[in-house]
């Protein structure tokens, strides 16, 4: 068998060799762990810029009249003229005759009336004759009165009661005439203003009463909105606040606030609001539906961002150096698809658009759509 034997110098490179291979593995570079390798949120964001935000409220109402009459017979006869238009449904004109009673005995009346008038007023006259003979006698007389019922006397005397009635009498027959007159009138009523016929009760030919009903008119020249919304809405409206309202054609118009009820609805818990609007153009017809715009007060330093970026009333954004960190929001309005918020975000900042899983402040984001 062959012996085995090692050299010293053979020895010792191997034992230099192991020192050295051994140093150099202690003393090796190792990897620190940089930033890449931490755990780093891909996102979507969008760039938004402060703005001037006027919300406002949609709200739905009908056309209303704010004033309805109610047709009576001021005297009594028979009518013998009914305009055509005076029908349900019928629309009156200002101006035009609405129907006409017999006038030919208030005719008689007044002349009538106008005879009694000249003859009070002649009485008179010759009452006021009878004055100064009745003062010339007295004069001549007046020594011989006894001072017992000296102002009856005297009275009697100048035949001051008979002036008296006299004078009366021409009152009475002036407030007559005045009366014969107004009935004369009345036997043709006239419209006041535009009006629809919500109601017809009589025909020609037909003969009425004093307080008879004939009828109901709506006008129309002038016309009311009646809207429904919840109360924190009407706190934000003003007295003859403008606003826009539209009907079946789109065509915008102007209407005002004219009245906010003051009270709640039982069952909806909803407050009234009253618009008033000038019909002159027969825009609108009774019971047209309505939308009305609510203008609100304006909110400065606002920003408008997607509603999916809202996460439980939190905002999360990605600042210059690709950092997340979370924002409370403050929200003021929102609709189907977007949020107004206070704005609380610094020049160069964007906002994540969607809500993030497993976010923390500080951690890095990769930003796969929009721009920061």
């Amino acid at each position: 068998m062959q012996n085995l034997s090692f050299k010293p110098w053979t020895a010792l490179i191997a034992f230099i060799t192991l020192i050295i291979s051994t140093v150099i593995v202690a003393t090796a570079p190792t990897q620190k762990l940089s930033a890449q390798t931490e755990k780093v949120l891909s996102v979507s964001v969008v760039e938004v810029s402060p703005q001037i935000f006027t919300p406002s409220y949609q709200a739905f109402g009908r056309i209303e009249s704010p004033q309805r009459l109610s047709l009576t017979a001021q005297i009594e006869g028979e009518i013998i003229f009914v305009n055509k238009a005076f029908i349900e449904g019928g629309q009156l004109k200002k101006g035009e005759i609405i129907y006409q009673l017999d006038s030919s005995d208030y005719q008689n009346k007044l002349n009538q009336r106008k005879s009694e008038l000249k003859i009070a007023q002649a009485n008179l006259q010759l009452e006021l004759g009878e004055q100064k003979v009745a003062e010339r006698e007295y004069q001549q007389i007046r020594d011989e009165f006894s001072q017992e019922n000296l102002i009856l006397q005297k009275s009697l005397m100048l035949r001051i009661p008979q002036l008296q009635t006299a004078k009366a009498n021409v009152t009475i027959a002036q407030s007559n005439l005045n009366l014969a007159e107004k009935n004369l009138q009345r036997c043709k009523v006239i419209s006041n203003g535009d009006y629809v016929v919500l109601a017809k009760t009589v025909v020609r030919g037909s003969f009425v009463n004093k307080g008879d009903n004939l009828g109901e008119l709506a006008q129309l020249s002038t016309l009311r909105i009646s809207l429904a919304v919840p109360s924190d809405i009407a706190s934000l409206l003003t007295i003859n606040q403008e606003v826009d309202i539209s009907g079946k054609s789109n065509k915008k118009y102007h209407a005002i606030i004219s009245h906010i009820s003051p009270s709640l609805h039982a069952n909806s818990q909803l407050q009234q609001i009253y618009l008033h609007i000038e019909n002159q153009g027969k825009s609108f017809i009774l019971g047209e539906f309505i939308t009305a715009n609510l203008g609100l007060p304006q909110h400065k330093n606002t920003l408008k961002i997607p509603l999916s970026a809202l996460d439980n009333g939190v905002l999360w954004v990605v600042d210059k150096e690709n950092k997340v960190s979370a924002r409370p929001a403050t929200l003021i309005w929102q609709d189907i698809d977007h949020a107004i918020i206070k704005n609380n975000i610094s020049l160069g900042e964007s906002i994540i658009s969607s809500k993030v899983s497993g976010a923390r402040d500080g951690m890095f984001a990769n930003i796969v759509a929009g721009i920061i």
